[in-house]
């Protein structure tokens, strides 16, 4: 398939005065007389056709009855979506308009009447197609190539047939013009607006069942929507059709002056935050407005605020609840991210010096409270081993690519989802490469990649190279893109790609939380890599670069609390038969540490680390009152830091040399004293010094 449309050839091209008018006397019944139609069938239409002119000899006269009136009504009717006509019902009217309905189809097929939403959307079936056909118009074939398309980009093809027709028809005859190349966007846009607000269509309660608006609604939109996906990517449309924009926020405060400064803040902050980021801004001066109406209700400025009333607005968030779950509290987290938005709102309008603000900021940093560092939460192997067996048997081969380059790339949801067709190249020794796209740090970068899911994303590549897809406007880049995750038309979604198949795999190997929902969410792959990168001994900077970090600190927590490397460390000490040294070896040689001492240490121990070994010093022995570690009978030494006591031992020795030279007896004695209990820690370790046997 091309993409391209089949060329238009319209008998009649539209007037450009947008009056509805009857077609000149003997054409309608010329091209009756030449159809293909039944003689009796000829005969009705050209009888019902004389009828509807003499009713109407000003078309506009015809849309100037209410619109049930319009649609007319036939005797034992069975269309279940519409109501009867009712008691006011001209039936005589009624019928002519009824049996008009191919006349009307006629006139806005050769331009000459615009028929409006209401009669579109209320008339149920349409039949144009023999009229198109024996116009000369290639309609019956575009909506098969637009059907094609459809089903090419992903849809059902059992559910797109009829729908595909239904949107296209209705798309012509509103605009009077059966070219399919002159329909936009805009034309799409407007069927979508009439469908979402569909019970204000003038007498639309009237022709429509009341308890099926919503289905409609719900049907309609859907068939717009994907035939808008199948126009843009065919190239007639300019762009394809937005997702529904949530409905418009309600103001963040009811005092006018409060929410001038609230919204201009808004303003400004959008031009440098991205989108996703505005919401918790949105948040957290929403939650200082409902404390300003609650508590403050006098206040008509946010410049008669002071620091004592924000100390209190930080106590009054700790009563607060969630607005879905009102029986929990608010998070710590959660108030944590409302206090700092707070914070940065009330130090951008003092040093703006707005009016309406305080002039100089009332919460610094300092007031935000600090939060708990927590620890990566990898997926141990015992359940990343069956998870990945189940990945790798998912059907969609989209969801099967985007999670196994979770798994070996490190990316982030937001990243992976909005790849590049051609992101995937190697590096010259032939390992695969991958080039991730710009997300939360608004840097793009490359990584090394996994075969296997290199593979996964070349068969993707060869799926949606058989595509006649467009690309689509990225902003961030400005310009026109095409995607790899591209699902029925559109940017796959992120909770198709990873929340919806990852949940039903935890669900059937039952890793589940205490809640009983999936205990695996797609961000722990990348901690589960950054944790085996540090495992296996990567720099921090290689960490950095493969996971995006911004800060070496962020990467560090991996090297830091890599379990197996604290483990191993943890045995070295206080395992059975450990090689140590030092004034507290005997004791825990003897097991002579009691259990409370003992747990201390089994959790603290990677807090104990000083330069040259440990520090077993209790809590309840109180705080060290000297640095002389080496002597202290709490200091514990290990082999893995004989390089360490070796470097010192000749720094010492260099130091004897130069008070020597110097003449500074009493440091010579301090340095040599050093020196010899460093000996002796090494030869407790079994390292012999080769310059003292």
């Amino acid at each position: 398939m091309t993409g391209a449309v089949v060329p238009l050839s319209s008998p009649t091209p539209p007037t450009g005065d947008g009056q509805p008018r009857h077609c000149p006397a003997g054409e309608y019944e010329a091209f009756i007389a030449g159809s293909t139609l039944s003689e009796d069938r000829k005969i009705r239409l050209g009888r019902w056709h004389a009828r509807f002119v003499r009713y109407f000899p000003d078309l506009r006269d015809w849309f100037d009855q209410p619109l049930r009136q319009r649609l007319g009504w036939r005797n034992k009717d069975t269309q279940t979506r519409r109501q009867g006509p009712g008691e006011d019902f001209d039936i005589t009217v009624g019928w002519v308009n009824y049996n008009a309905r191919d006349y009307l189809i006629y006139l806005a097929l050769t331009g000459r009447l615009r028929l409006d939403w209401g009669w579109l959307l209320g008339i149920g079936v349409i039949r144009p197609w023999w009229i198109a056909d024996h116009l000369g118009l290639p309609l019956t074939a575009q909506i098969d190539q637009l059907r094609t398309q459809v089903i090419a980009l992903g849809h059902s093809p059992d559910s797109s047939t009829f729908r595909v027709s239904w949107t296209v028809i209705r798309l012509l005859l509103h605009r009077g013009d059966p070219d399919l190349q002159a329909v936009t966007a805009d034309d799409v846009e407007d069927l979508r607006a009439t469908i979402r607000t569909l019970e204000q269509v003038p007498g639309i309660e009237q022709v429509l069942r009341p308890g099926k608006l919503t289905t409609f609604k719900n049907a309609w939109g859907t068939s717009v929507f994907r035939t808008g996906l199948a126009l843009f990517h065919t190239g007639i449309t300019d762009r394809p059709p937005p997702r529904l924009a949530r409905k418009s926020p309600p103001p963040l405060s009811r005092q006018p002056r409060i929410a001038a400064v609230m919204d201009r803040y808004m303003i400004e902050r959008a031009l440098i935050v991205r989108p996703e980021t505005m919401s918790s801004t949105r948040q957290g001066l929403r939650r200082l407005a409902d404390w300003i109406a609650e508590e403050r209700p006098a206040v008509q400025s946010l410049a008669e605020l002071a620091r004592t009333d924000l100390l209190d607005f930080m106590t009054w968030l700790r009563r607060q609840r969630k607005i879905k779950q009102p029986d929990q509290p608010l998070s710590d987290a959660y108030r944590r991210g409302i206090i700092s938005e707070v914070t940065v709102f009330l130090r951008y309008g003092a040093h703006a010096e707005w009016p309406d603000m305080p002039t100089r900021p009332v919460l610094t940093r300092m007031d935000v409270p600090r939060g708990i560092q927590r620890v990566p939460r990898y997926i141990p192997e015992h359940q990343l081993e069956p998870v990945m067996i189940a990945i790798r048997a998912l059907e969609c081969p989209l969801q099967r690519c985007a999670l196994l380059i979770a798994r070996w790339s490190g990316a982030r949801r937001g990243e992976i989802r909005r790849l590049h067709l051609d992101c995937l190249d190697t590096y010259p020794d032939g390992t695969p490469r991958l080039r991730l796209a710009a997300g939360k740090s608004l840097k793009e970068r490359t990584v090394p990649l996994h075969s296997e899911a290199a593979e996964a994303i070349s068969r993707v590549v060869a799926l949606r190279s058989a595509h006649a897809d467009r690309g689509i406007y990225d902003r961030d880049i400005g310009k026109t893109v095409r995607y790899l995750f591209l699902h029925n038309g559109r940017l796959a979604d992120s909770d198709y790609l990873f929340a919806v198949p990852l949940g039903r795999i935890c669900d059937q190997l039952g890793i589940l939380n205490a809640d009983g929902k999936a205990a695996i969410h797609p961000h722990r792959f990348r901690h589960t890599l950054g944790t085996q990168l540090a495992e296996k001994g990567a720099r921090t900077q290689t960490i950095m670069k493969i996971l995006g970090h911004l800060s070496a600190g962020m990467s560090m927590t991996y090297s830091h609390i890599s379990d197996p490397v604290v483990l191993a460390d943890y045995q070295a000490v206080l395992q059975p038969g450990a090689a140590i040294a030092g004034p507290l070896a005997d004791t825990l040689r003897r097991g002579q540490l009691d259990q409370t001492a003992l747990d201390w240490l089994k959790t603290n121990f990677y807090k104990t680390e000083l330069e040259l070994g440990r520090c077993l010093r209790l809590p309840q022995e109180g705080p060290c009152e000297c640095d002389i570690y080496l002597s202290c009978p709490k200091f514990v030494t290990t082999p893995q830091y004989i390089p360490r006591l070796q470097d010192r031992l000749r720094t010492e020795e260099e130091l004897v040399a130069d008070a020597t030279e110097r003449g500074w007896a009493r440091e010579i004695e301090r340095h040599r004293c050093t020196a010899e209990r460093i000996r002796t820690l090494l030869a407790e370790l079994g390292e012999r010094d080769e310059n003292h046997r």
